[in-house]
């Protein structure tokens, strides 16, 4: 089955500070939200019924560590029917991102003091980005 994972990073806070050890950061990872599914909302996103009939229930949250970064990486990964075309993955891209600052990703940043101790908050935007951010992987 293709997938279309959407990559990025999320910034990691304690008390309005941003924290960036590296032994912090590993310490709190693997970590996933699976709470909720990206695709459950994508017929709220007023998305094309092709690229919405196309994706099967997907789309956690899930973070991960490289080792020396100053922040966690994330990623949201959709199993699809059919590979999407480049519209239809420009659009989910958009979706993505909009999920990551508000929706899951604001849902994601209150749960995560409870659940880990810290204020994750998934990078939607700032300078130092690169021009094709967020990443997409495509596996078909």
């Amino acid at each position: 089955m293709p997938q279309v994972a959407i990559r990025g990073f999320a910034a990691v806070f304690r008390d309005d500070r941003q924290v960036t050890d590296p032994a912090t950061l590993s310490s709190l990872v693997p970590l996933s939200y699976a709470d909720e599914l990206f695709s459950d909302y994508l017929a709220d996103a007023n998305l094309d019924d092709a690229l919405i009939d196309a994706i099967v229930p997907s789309g956690k949250l899930r973070f991960d560590y490289d080792g020396e970064s100053t922040v966690l990486r994330v990623s949201t990964e959709y199993q699809t029917r059919r590979p999407l075309t480049p519209l239809e993955i420009q659009a989910l891209v958009e979706y993505t991102k909009a999920q990551w600052s508000d929706g899951i990703g604001e849902n994601w940043v209150a749960e995560s003091v409870e659940r880990v101790g810290y204020c994750i908050q998934c990078v939607t935007f700032g300078d130092g980005l690169p021009d094709e951010y967020p990443w997409v992987d495509l596996d078909n």
